[in-house]
């Protein structure tokens, strides 16, 4: 038996990745490879419009191990109903798992384990702390801002895009230039938009979040972000906005309060992360990523830092 069940072992995630991608006669692209020689995988579904240059988005999920509901998520959002009508405006990009070493370790170690040992890449880095910063800005000392520690959970690297991911994934979204971006994780149950300093585009990612929670049936997520008081961290969506050009946002599934509820005092940190029935939540997310990306999809691009 499956002490994960229901969540798929990493070949049973990849072969559903590529069915879901062929019945919409997309293909699956190999962008890179792991620091241990696993693919990095991205599914391309074709947009339906006569548009002669669509735009692309992305949602992509998974870049820290124990993570697997927010894999569920990006799977879920290809065989979701919302993917036509985004679908009818631009060509969809959907990558489920962007640290597959993690994720294979974790599912090798049957979710046991500590948050330092789980979290990171084969080479004990926070992929999500592996981002460059913008232009003139600089870490802040603050906990979880990413470490230059080794042992710590949230070390950052030897240097920005140091890792294979992180760069292999740069290199595509400068490639590709995604319009706008999702990044899934658990499980804080909040939209974190990148951060961003100016009043526009700090309003814009207001209205994105609103759309985002407008759409979700059972639990509304609060968007989580300040001009002031955030900070910038190497993490992914903070890349995309500043240094891609793209509307980007941190989605945090499975909210404490659910995990709690679940359990006071979970069995292993695998269940801390994730739902026993992932389904309700990927239910919930997956109009609010259509909601969000469709909604970016109206505004320009915001500006390369």
């Amino acid at each position: 038996m499956n002490p994960l069940d229901p969540y798929p072992s990493p070949e049973a995630r990849d072969a559903e990745l590529a069915s879901l991608v062929a019945r919409m006669g997309g293909e699956v692209r190999r962008y890179g490879s792991s620091v241990e020689g696993r693919p990095l995988l991205a599914g391309r579904i074709p947009a339906i419009t006569t548009l002669p240059s669509p735009a692309r988005v992305l949602v992509a999920a998974n870049i820290h191990g124990p993570e697997y509901v927010s894999c569920a998520v990006a799977l879920g959002f290809l065989a979701g109903s919302e993917l036509a009508a985004l679908r009818a405006r631009a060509e969809v990009w959907v990558i489920p798992c962007l640290n597959p070493d993690a994720y294979a370790r974790v599912w090798d170690r049957q979710g046991r384990g500590d948050i330092r040992e789980l979290r990171p890449n084969a080479r004990g880095v926070d992929l999500n702390r592996n981002f460059p910063l913008p232009p003139g800005k600089r870490r802040a000392r603050l906990p979880g801002a990413g470490s230059t520690d080794p042992t710590s959970a949230t070390f950052v690297g030897e240097a920005p895009l140091s890792e294979p991911e992180t760069a292999a994934l740069a290199a595509l979204c400068a490639e590709v230039s995604f319009h706008a971006a999702t990044s899934g994780h658990s499980f804080m149950g909040t939209v974190i938009p990148a951060h961003v300093e100016d009043p526009a585009s700090f309003a814009t990612y207001r209205e994105l979040c609103r759309a985002f929670a407008a759409a979700q049936p059972r639990a509304r997520y609060r968007r989580l972000s300040s001009r002031r008081f955030d900070t910038f961290t190497g993490e992914l969506e903070d890349h995309l906005h500043h240094g891609a050009a793209t509307w980007a946002a941190c989605v945090e599934t499975f909210p404490l309060s659910a995990t709690l509820r679940q359990h006071l005092r979970a069995p292993s940190l695998f269940w801390r992360f994730n739902p026993h029935d992932p389904t309700p939540w990927v239910r919930n997310d997956v109009p609010a990523l259509a909601a969000f990306l469709t909604a970016a999809l109206s505004r320009p691009r915001p500006p390369v830092a």
